[in-house]
């Protein structure tokens, strides 16, 4: 068990042995995504939820619901029929 502890952190060792103070730029994009994802999530759920909010009537009756039939309009039936 030793061993394997032991070998471990020689691998992590020797992972971070090529970096150095001035390659920590490289984790400014992850750092930058860990701030920001969770600010736009919050945004964007805050505004859907105030529009959801502030934007639907429910006072007032919506209108029926269109159906494949009523794409098709019958013409006007003439009063009278010609034989």
């Amino acid at each position: 068990m030793a061993a394997k502890s032991q070998r471990q952190s020689t691998e992590l060792a020797d992972l971070g042995e090529g970096l150095d103070r001035s390659d920590f730029w490289l984790f400014a994009p992850l750092i930058a995504i860990v701030v920001a994802m969770p600010l736009a999530l919050v945004a964007l759920t805050s505004a859907g939820l105030w529009f959801a909010a502030h934007h639907s009537d429910l006072s007032v009756a919506r209108p029926r619901a269109d159906t494949f039939a009523s794409r098709f309009v019958e013409p006007p039936k003439p009063e009278v029929f010609v034989r």
